[in-house]
């Protein structure tokens, strides 16, 4: 698990896009009871807020939701997924959409894990810990 115990002064940035600001609000939270205070948190409401955050800040982790008004997560993805400064940066599908070919075309372009919504808080935890965990 990628806490301040296992990973001793390691602060993260994460950055949360959806266009509910509730749920912001919920994600900013939950990272926060999982990860500790002291990790950066970044907050985007549109596909293109997010592009110029991941571009500007290279997050460790990008929670994404999938629908939002104008560009859409798939679309958000595929974009961070081709770009050569951001390509590598774990994202979590954090979306409403459960069904089997949402989850299949969001890991296809790239994703690297995937989380209904209404989430279960343990699980997202465990999910983040898990992309922000080294590779060994």
């Amino acid at each position: 698990m990628a806490t301040e115990e296992s990973r001793p002064g390691e602060v993260f940035t994460i950055l949360a896009v959806d266009d509910e600001q509730a749920v912001l609000e919920l994600a900013r939270a939950c990272i926060r009871h999982a990860l500790g205070e002291q990790h950066r948190v970044l907050l985007a409401r549109t596909g293109e807020e997010a592009l110029a955050a991941a571009e500007a800040h290279r997050p460790d982790l990008i929670l994404l939701d999938i629908k939002m008004p104008g560009m859409d997560g798939f679309e958000v993805c595929r974009r961070l997924k081709g770009g050569a400064a951001t390509r590598d940066i774990p994202i979590l599908f954090l979306t409403a959409l459960g069904d089997q070919e949402s989850v299949e075309r969001a890991l296809a372009l790239g994703g690297d894990g995937y989380v209904v919504k209404p989430f279960n808080a343990v699980t997202l935890a465990a999910q983040m810990s898990e992309l922000l965990a080294p590779e060994g």
